[in-house]
């Protein structure tokens, strides 16, 4: 299925995304057929018309070229735009769309798809491109059957500037400026403003904090952003598909939990004192995994407060501001517990400075303490993953 000497696992990664959509989502045959086709034609001719360019790019890890994501689009747009009304046709629809709306649905669709393959790597656009396209076509269809299609025009304009003004300032790299225009796209047409705003909040003010400090701006890559926001996104998704109250409570705990955190950090590198590592007496350096601080751990319940206080506004939860505090701190303090006892730190074989990173000065690293395979971002994840568990276990038990 691809070369011996090439390394990448799409062989792997389709059958999985295959796997997903007919798990959950065999009864939407127009969508799903779509959503492969785009796989199955858009992506090879994106390869070969990409790898006769003498022009390429990085958006992340793996090169790309403009005229390959060009093909990608064009591609994605003619396989959407004939592909709707030919199903349309043989399923015996009862309406079909404005020529308008077809258009409309095959740009978001077709801009979707092409994003999520300009950054993948390895073989992932296997999984990413089939699964992209599905929820990105169903999203639009939805929002213009429920009326909200400029919502959603207004929200992908207002995110493309937000996203670039990010990437302007270093906020971002390429790669996360695109994953979070992606996550933003996701989550906005799973809920509309309600889902998005707790997001906004977010963001822009882990970027205002992140600029107090007197260091180089984040760059956040692709990885870092997913690391922050798969878990809300995917449960927006199951809320967007199965409505439900518990789903809801998911989505509002992980964005909790990443305030928490991230206002803990950024509020705590502000303190005139170095941190401690945590259950010890230790200081260590600011910024480091697994230290606390006085003036850190009152912003980490600062954020989730401010974020409860929003999302009690905005969707009228009995308990929500204690439930969503409760559970952003102890996504947190789970976040601090896994930097300090099992994420990787290293040393630097050449200067001898520690760092969190695999590798510096160009050179690969020696592993201290913890574990290799777990770094920052795989931490983010679970202390997400915590926080949305946490404040649906607490709403189970108090009701």
């Amino acid at each position: 299925m691809n070369r011996v000497e090439r390394d990448t696992f799409g062989t792997i990664y389709f059958p999985i995304s295959i796997l997903i959509l007919s798990s959950f989502f065999w009864d939407k045959p127009i969508s799903f057929f779509l959503a492969v086709l785009t796989l199955t034609f858009a992506d090879p001719i994106a390869s070969i018309v990409g790898s006769r360019s003498k022009h390429h790019f990085i958006p992340w890890i793996d090169k790309k070229s403009i005229n390959g994501s060009l093909a990608m689009f064009c591609t994605s747009f003619i396989i959407i735009t004939i592909g709707t009304d030919a199903m349309a046709r043989y399923y015996g629809s009862s309406f079909y769309l404005p020529l308008h709306i077809l258009i409309g649905l095959a740009i978001f669709t077709s801009m979707c798809a092409t994003l999520s393959e300009i950054i993948s790597y390895k073989g992932s656009d296997n999984l990413t491109i089939p699964l992209i396209s599905f929820f990105s076509y169903e999203i639009f269809l939805i929002n213009y059957t429920h009326g909200n299609l400029f919502h959603l025009l207004i929200w992908t304009i207002l995110s493309l500037l937000i996203f670039t003004c990010a990437y302007k300032y270093k906020s971002l790299d390429f790669s996360g400026a695109i994953g979070g225009f992606l996550i933003g796209a996701v989550i906005f047409g799973s809920g509309g403003w309600k889902l998005i705003l707790p997001l906004v909040f977010f963001f822009l003010t882990s970027s205002l904090l992140s600029s107090l400090k007197n260091k180089p701006p984040s760059n956040r890559d692709v990885m870092q952003i997913l690391a922050n926001g798969f878990i809300p996104a995917l449960f927006a998704l199951c809320y967007f598909f199965f409505p439900n109250g518990i789903l809801l409570l998911g989505y509002i705990g992980s964005l909790s939990a990443s305030t928490a955190d991230t206002w803990a950090t950024e509020i705590g590198f502000l303190s005139k004192k170095n941190p401690y590592l945590v259950f010890s007496f230790k200081q260590v350096s600011k910024g480091e995994s697994g230290s606390i601080s006085a003036i850190g751990t009152i912003g980490s319940i600062a954020g989730a407060l401010i974020l409860g206080i929003i999302c009690s506004y905005l969707f009228e939860f009995n308990y929500l501001i204690v439930m969503v505090t409760i559970a952003g701190c102890m996504g947190s303090f789970i976040d601090t517990l896994l930097g300090r006892y099992f994420q990787g730190k290293y040393i630097c074989i050449k200067c001898g400075q520690k760092t969190e990173n695999k590798l510096h000065c160009n050179t690969e690293t020696k592993l201290k303490t913890g574990y290799r395979y777990i770094d920052n971002n795989f931490v983010n994840f679970i202390a997400n993953l915590a926080g949305s568990l946490a404040i649906i276990l607490i709403s189970l038990m108090y009701g």
